[in-house]
């Protein structure tokens, strides 16, 4: 119980720090427009799945340099950038994720990620939280897997309960409701 109640309190702890970050981001974007309020960064075009709809599917593409990837997070930094998500391709395919958003972190920025989710584990998450990851970002594309996606509830299921369990980061869940659901008839 006592180890219940101190997760429960650093979670509380971790979503009030983000939201005071995320208010000072949104004082400083009313307070002044030169300056990019959010950036969009591709680490890497690889993906772990393959469904039929994306055109940003890639199965050969190296993950960008670290080094690359600092001086362009630097860039944004040095701009202003009040928030830079990651995706890709699937980014926790990048070897260096975790080094990318420690760094941005340590330049006061917000950190978010978009991913499909498969390859969360426990581990991984926990890793995500000491990086610093402040938003993730989960697409579910339908129920069942199918041919055009797999990224369905019945695998990601037990990944969003790992989250539950272990993220001190915000998590988003983006549905889609596929061409292959009947919406019942309205009376």
């Amino acid at each position: 119980m006592l180890t219940r109640s101190f997760s429960k309190f650093r979670r509380d702890m971790h979503a009030l720090n983000r939201r005071a970050r995320e208010w000072r981001m949104i004082v400083k974007g009313v307070a002044s427009t030169s300056h990019p309020v959010m950036a969009h960064i591709i680490p890497i075009r690889r993906c772990n799945l393959a469904c039929t709809y994306c055109n940003e599917y890639d199965d050969f593409s190296k993950p960008v340099a670290q080094d690359i990837m600092f001086e362009r997070l630097d860039q944004l930094a040095d701009l202003g950038t009040t928030i830079i998500t990651f995706s890709g391709g699937e980014p926790l395919l990048h070897p260096d994720l975790d080094r990318l958003i420690s760094h941005i972190r340590q330049r006061g920025i917000l950190a978010g990620m978009i991913t499909n989710g498969y390859l969360l584990t426990a581990q991984r998450v926990k890793q995500l939280n000491d990086a610093g990851l402040d938003h993730m970002q989960i697409s579910i594309d339908n129920v069942m897997p199918d041919d055009v996606s797999k990224k369905s509830l019945k695998v990601l299921d037990k990944k969003l309960q790992i989250l539950a369990e272990h993220a001190l980061f915000h998590v988003n869940i983006n549905s889609v409701l596929g061409g292959g659901y009947t919406l019942p008839k309205m009376r």
